[in-house]
């Protein structure tokens, strides 16, 4: 591979990618279409609570909800692939049975960690402990990466952090902390830090198509592994099956394949800020959908969050220009001069 492509975040790391000519951390070309995608697939997986909580109340389980969304998404992901011509047995024995891996190892433990989370523990709680996730990962890319930070990043994170706390606010007023549900939520943030920050360099070498379907098969066999053992509930009614088949195929195959896409190009923290409008969603959803009241701490922790998110993104318009000046040379002089010609 002959090219490099940017992982956008407070980070300054680079993949390749055939076929271009080397690009900064800002370029527009590469940023803007995986920020679309992020924040895309981000507000579809915040319809998931939604639909999630129909499904508890027709009986399903955690686990078994989420055998059914991957079940399902891997096949219409295999059809997809065969669409595509994609041989998908060189691709394991080319190194994607890593992907796959990674989907049944982290994939897999962060997401049943949340959602058992919400079993037992207050849903505020669980979703202020999980969504602390951009710091931990900011942190990852600085302790282990070793990348610099941008202090924008560190900005747009505390500005997140603070919104996510006034949104959970209410919940936590006079709320009782579960130790189940706690030992749940501790580790998910962690563990999808860990998960994001391994997907922003390991899915720079596959196409999306291949990312989302390696992660989802690892997932699918784990969730697949547990049904002998945890029970297997199937949906009672054709409307189950209907909500079952939208969250394969819309949080579910569509999502992942945005999220292989975005993650190598945006990074592991530019994605985790990015990724907050799934917060944003949730509480819209609350509000326009269950008659949850709008109040001024929910309000200002949604603009918060929207400003977060904006300044990140439009921190790296003026970036494209500084970095073509950064690589023109300087006259014999020291100073550029404009021209007819320039």
């Amino acid at each position: 591979m002959d090219g490099w492509v940017p992982t956008f975040a407070g980070t300054t790391g680079f993949c390749e990618l055939r076929g271009s000519e080397p690009m900064t951390p800002g370029d527009n070309t590469r940023v803007w279409p995986a920020a679309v995608a992020a924040l895309s697939g981000s507000t579809m997986v915040g319809f998931m609570p939604l639909l999630a909580r129909r499904l508890y109340a027709d009986g399903l389980s955690a686990p078994s909800m989420l055998f059914w969304r991957y079940d399902l998404a891997i096949v219409a992901l295999a059809v997809a692939a065969l669409f595509m011509q994609i041989d998908l047995r060189r691709v394991l024995r080319g190194g994607g049975w890593r992907i796959v891996l990674l989907g049944a190892t982290l994939g897999a433990a962060q997401t049943l960690c949340f959602w058992e989370s919400l079993k037992t523990l207050e849903t505020s709680i669980a979703v202020l402990l999980f969504y602390t996730y951009p710091a931990v990962t900011l942190a990852l890319d600085r302790l282990i990466v070793k990348q610099p930070i941008r202090p924008v990043a560190v900005l747009c994170i505390a500005m997140i952090l603070g919104g996510a706390a006034l949104i959970t606010l209410p919940g936590l007023r006079g709320g009782t902390i579960d130790l189940r549900g706690l030992l749940w939520a501790i580790p998910s943030p962690l563990i999808y830090s860990l998960y994001l920050a391994i997907n922003s360099r390991l899915l720079r070498h596959y196409p999306p198509l291949i990312g989302a379907g390696g992660l989802f098969l690892g997932m699918a066999i784990t969730f697949s592994a547990m049904a002998p053992f945890v029970g297997l509930d199937m949906p009672t009614n054709a409307a189950s099956w209907l909500l079952v088949l939208l969250i394969a195929l819309g949080p579910g195959a569509l999502t992942m394949t945005l999220f292989s896409y975005s993650v190598p190009k945006l990074g592991a923290t530019g994605f985790a800020i990015l990724a907050n409008a799934e917060l944003v969603t949730v509480v819209a959803i609350g509000t326009l959908v269950l008659g949850e009241a709008m109040t001024p701490e929910r309000a200002i922790g949604g603009l918060l969050i929207v400003a977060g998110i904006l300044t990140h993104a439009l921190s790296r318009r003026a970036a494209p220009q500084r970095s073509r000046d950064a690589r023109r040379p300087l006259p014999a002089g020291g100073a550029r001069w404009k021209t007819k010609a320039s």
